[in-house]
């Protein structure tokens, strides 16, 4: 599962279409994706700060 946010002022066609294909990109090889795990987090704004490992 990915969550994408992305705010509507700040990116230009050409960024989302850039995107648009990284994703497709993403979907074609998902097989070779691996998921992550957190190991180690901050109590705030954890996404930030957090340190991952592979699954």
């Amino acid at each position: 599962m990915v969550r994408l946010a992305i705010p509507r002022r700040v990116y230009t066609a050409s960024h989302l279409r850039f995107v648009a294909e990284s994703l497709i990109e993403l979907h074609k090889n998902r097989d070779k994706v691996r998921g992550l795990r957190i190991v180690r987090e901050s109590p705030f704004l954890r996404h930030f700060t957090a340190q991952l490992e592979e699954i």
